[in-house]
């Protein structure tokens, strides 16, 4: 049996997303796609400076993820290495 599948434009992601975004970092787990290490994201490493942040798997040190800020205080994320990121 097919679910009904409905065709949106993006403005649907708009409440998953800030849901999402608004959950409590310390909640969320990471897994790696180098690796396929699973972890809380508080076991990362991090190297940041002014301009952004490295994230980093701690067992295989690939880049998970770079945050970015902007000059006009806006904020990019790049997923370079993140298999997921999971809130609880």
């Amino acid at each position: 049996m097919r679910t009904h599948v409905d065709h949106v434009d993006g403005n649907a992601l708009a409440g998953v997303l800030a849901e999402f975004m608004s959950a409590d970092a310390s909640t969320l787990t990471v897994t790696c796609r180098h690796c396929g290490l699973h972890g809380d994201l508080a076991e990362v490493v991090v190297e940041r400076d002014d301009v952004g942040s490295i994230v980093r798997c701690h067992g295989c040190e690939r880049t998970l993820l770079v945050i970015l800020r902007d000059a006009g205080g806006g904020i990019r994320l790049r997923f370079e290495g993140a298999a997921e990121i999971a809130s609880a």
